[in-house]
């Protein structure tokens, strides 16, 4: 299996460079706002754990703007906001869509069982893709594994503080416990894209070495210079 590369959204909105595979998003079943002020507002640097906190909580045109603007060559990234959304966006995305289901926003204010993610069928899209907490437990991700059907899992997503979703070099080591887990249980059942604090080649390859599959580049398209450099290292 060939290690592919993807830009995390909602980077993936704007930043597609060649050899990556985009990831746009994340939309909703109805719009939320303007993720630009909302991203203003927000996003604050924390200097001490040298990572990103922000309280977006997933501002977005809805899925009906998302699906005019997306390429053949992207993935779909969905969120649920009201239990049995996804059903319903289940209905509105083309079968052959490549989709992320983003289960684990930590800026929501509550919590769905997300059983309604089940009326998507993972063997009909290329990309059909859970992307989970860096709390997930050993129960959460039996859950999706087994009763959801997924077997493309991205570990892992922002980490929940108090004051918003931190990213950066702090989720490393929870993504190498979930990749642990992953395949400790599943084998290779399951396949793995792992994400949380990639900045250069040694972060890639740690990831690759641990376990995963894949590789999702996020935060670090903050800085170009440094995302230019990990994308010539990667010889994309």
């Amino acid at each position: 299996m060939k290690n592919k590369y993807f830009i995390s959204a909602p980077f993936g909105n704007y930043i597609k460079p060649e050899g990556c595979i985009p990831v746009t998003g994340t939309f909703t079943l109805e719009p939320r706002g303007n993720r630009f002020w909302a991203v203003l507002k927000t996003l604050r640097y924390n200097t001490a754990q040298q990572g990103w906190v922000n309280r977006l909580g997933l501002p977005n045109p809805g899925i009906r703007a998302g699906l005019e603007r997306i390429s053949r060559n992207e993935i779909l990234s969905i969120a649920e906001i009201e239990k049995g959304d996804f059903q319903k966006l289940n209905v509105l995305i083309p079968e052959n869509q490549s989709i992320e289901l983003n289960l684990s926003c930590p800026n929501l204010k509550k919590k769905l069982s997300w059983e309604s993610a089940k009326y998507f069928n993972p063997e009909k899209r290329e990309w059909c893709i859970a992307k989970l907490s860096p709390l997930t437990t050993p129960e959460e991700l039996e859950f999706v594994v087994k009763f959801l059907g997924f077997t493309q899992l991205h570990f892992s997503n922002t980490l929940p503080t108090v004051r918003g979703g931190l990213s950066g070099p702090i989720l490393r080591g929870y993504t190498t416990e979930l990749i642990d887990l992953a395949r400790s249980k599943y084998g290779n059942s399951v396949e793995i894209i792992a994400g949380g604090g990639v900045s250069d080649f040694g972060s890639v390859t740690n990831y690759l070495s641990n376990g995963a599959d894949h590789v999702s580049i996020g935060s670090v398209c903050f800085n170009p210079f440094k995302l230019r450099k990990l994308l010539k290292s990667l010889e994309l």
